[in-house]
């Protein structure tokens, strides 16, 4: 009875363990949109993007010698580049350049559409199998970001449309390097990062060359904080999610995408004087309903292979 008792008792304390862990690591990653916008009102940003994640790839380059892991190659290594490309080159040139027009709830909250992005994607390239209600969920949510972009409507403008449609491409890219990382043989996770990284950071610092940004290391110190925030949580969240993924499925850990506006809105609200409007949350809901309808989608086969099992069962007992 006792033994019984101390199973069940340290298996509800691991599942709160990673229940704290998910939970805290949404809260960081939810911060980060806010750091960003807190970071570009002293560095460019895309200068700022590439100092972020020139560091970040050298934490994950000193945690490649600590494991001693083997540097990616042939199929390997052309996967963990696109995945650099498109995953941080891409899709964070994007969201730097997006967030200095768009609050960071409102950001996050079209940024939840990516998992969506990824399957429509994923089904182009036959790496899964298309399906009409992931067709439908991708419109809901399409119809959230207009609500939320104030299409139609006096609220929109130049600069909003232009970091609205940003965001969107930034999903798009995050979700062609969830692609890319399946297509290929896929790489440790801590040489995957560093490479990813590293290769990002190259392209944004030549795309901020290229434009003519200003290259200074920040003074100020709330700029300091956001940059070094940036740079930890960077290392915490992909810690924490693969403390998390472990121990949960990989479909349960997924919908983290779907939550992380909800302590992103309101850490902008408090730190970045978000407005919370009517049309945010209802574009909001129509965002992360759509994502949800999209993603979680029965498997046909598993009905079927259920009643055969019951018929099997029956026959047997009889």
């Amino acid at each position: 009875m006792n033994a019984s008792g101390d199973g069940v008792s340290t298996a509800g304390g691991k599942n709160a363990l990673t229940v704290l862990v998910f939970v805290g690591a949404l809260i960081v990653t939810g911060g980060n949109a806010v750091a960003i916008r807190y970071s570009n009102r002293e560095l460019d940003p895309l200068f700022g993007a590439a100092l972020r994640f020139a560091l970040a790839a050298l934490v994950f380059g000193a945690v490649m010698a600590a494991q001693r892991t083997a540097f990616p190659r042939g199929r390997q290594l052309v996967g963990a580049l696109l995945y650099g490309v498109l995953n941080f080159g891409l899709a964070y040139g994007f969201i730097y350049e997006g967030l200095r027009t768009v609050h960071a709830g409102l950001a996050q909250i079209v940024l939840a559409a990516a998992p969506l992005a990824t399957i429509l994607l994923a089904a182009a390239f036959r790496i899964e199998v298309f399906r009409w209600r992931r067709l439908g969920g991708t419109l809901v949510a399409i119809l959230g970001i207009a609500v939320i972009s104030g299409i139609g409507t006096s609220m929109l403008s130049a600069s909003s449309l232009v970091g609205m449609a940003a965001m969107v491409a930034a999903a798009v890219s995050i979700a062609g390097g969830a692609v890319a990382v399946k297509r290929f043989p896929r790489a440790p996770a801590a040489s995957l990062n560093a490479i990813g990284m590293g290769v990002g950071a190259l392209l944004l610092a030549l795309a901020s060359a290229a434009s003519g940004e200003r290259w200074a290391l920040p003074t100020q110190g709330t700029t300091l904080v956001a940059v070094g925030f940036l740079i930890v949580s960077t290392v915490i969240i992909f810690a924490a999610f693969l403390f998390v993924l472990r121990r949960w499925s990989a479909s349960a850990t997924t919908y983290q995408f779907l939550l992380i506006p909800i302590p992103s809105v309101i850490l902008s609200s408090l730190l970045d004087a978000e407005p919370l409007t009517p049309t945010l949350f209802l574009g909001g809901l129509l965002v992360v309903g759509g994502a949800y309808a999209g993603m979680h989608t029965r498997r046909p086969g598993r009905r079927r292979s259920g009643a055969s099992e019951g018929r099997k069962r029956q026959r047997v007992t009889s």
